[in-house]
């Protein structure tokens, strides 16, 4: 359902989008550019750069919004530490926004049509149980496999490190999104996601948004935030292709450029690498080039 204020009414600001930022300048503009272009909701936008030392940091400062908010990591985490860049955004959302939702997007991801956000929280508003929801029980085509992280997972909280003292730090949370059903490995998809406030609220409660640096783990973040939605009481929910508006992949593209802009996705990942990204899948642009020219040309409309 398109975003429609009430006549005379203030929009209320409901939705925050999460971007983690690490360096490519080009890249980062580029998929906040989207953000801007197809959220016509109230928004927030909160961007955590990951200590770039490319310019990518005072590019967004140059760049910044009213709507924005830019954080920097202290030292850089990289992906190894996602989950503390993360963190360090949903704190600010709770602390400085009142926003009910969090869309989670990764730098390499895009959005190609309006109404997201909107999407979201009617989603949310229909599903009061969920906390964390995007692509879960299917990927695009085919079914979806936790094995890796299920083997990591053991790994990384079996006895060995017990007794060594260097169980991971979601060990607790673990045990009892366990108890709670949770199967490991299970987990939402994390090139693109949403999360709900009375989601983090609880995550926060249990010190989940609060990772120590040795926090003893290489988990994917996506998986993390999975185990602790569990251990917080909410469940995952699947809100995506082939019935709803995100259609990711772990590289590359699904399709070509040309064949999700026909489609019924409004958000895409991973854009800049894989395949049906490359100039001999699109037309002689990249992906990227063909979703800012197809922006560009909508604007002009």
């Amino acid at each position: 359902m398109p975003f429609t204020p009430r006549p005379g009414a203030a929009p209320r600001t409901r939705a925050a989008v999460v971007v983690p930022i690490g360096p490519g300048i080009e890249t980062a503009l580029d998929t906040l550019e989207s953000v801007e272009a197809y959220c016509p909701e109230p928004h927030q936008v909160i961007i955590v750069d990951d200590h770039t030392s490319d310019g990518t940091y005072e590019a967004l400062l140059t760049a910044k919004k009213a709507n924005w908010t830019v954080l920097r990591n202290e030292r850089p985490f990289r992906v190894e530490r996602l989950v503390h860049t993360l963190c360090v955004a949903f704190r600010h959302v709770l602390d400085s926004t009142t926003c009910e939702l969090v869309l989670r997007l990764d730098q390499d991801a895009l959005l190609i049509k309006p109404g997201v956000l909107s999407d979201g929280l009617d989603y949310m508003a229909a599903h009061r149980n969920i906390g964390l929801f995007g692509v879960y029980e299917v990927d695009y085509n085919r079914p979806r496999n936790w094995e890796v992280h299920r083997r990591r997972i053991t790994q990384e909280t079996g006895w060995l490190r017990r007794i060594s003292g260097r169980s991971a730090f979601y060990l607790p949370f673990l045990r009892e999104a366990e108890r709670r059903g949770y199967t490991r490995g299970d987990n939402v998809f994390g090139g693109a996601y949403w999360i709900t406030r009375v989601c983090l609220e609880e995550m926060r409660k249990m010190t989940a948004l609060d990772p120590p640096y040795e926090w003893h783990s290489a988990l994917m973040e996506d998986v993390y935030f999975s185990i602790a939605t569990v251990a917080a009481g909410f469940e995952m929910g699947h809100f995506a292709f082939p019935t709803g508006p995100l259609c990711l992949e772990q590289g590359g593209l699904p399709y070509p450029a040309a064949q999700l802009a026909a489609s019924h996705a409004k958000v895409v990942h991973s854009v800049d690498k894989g395949p049906n990204t490359d100039s001999a899948s699109n037309g002689g642009i990249t992906a990227r080039q063909f979703f800012r020219r197809l922006r560009q040309s909508q604007r002009t409309e």
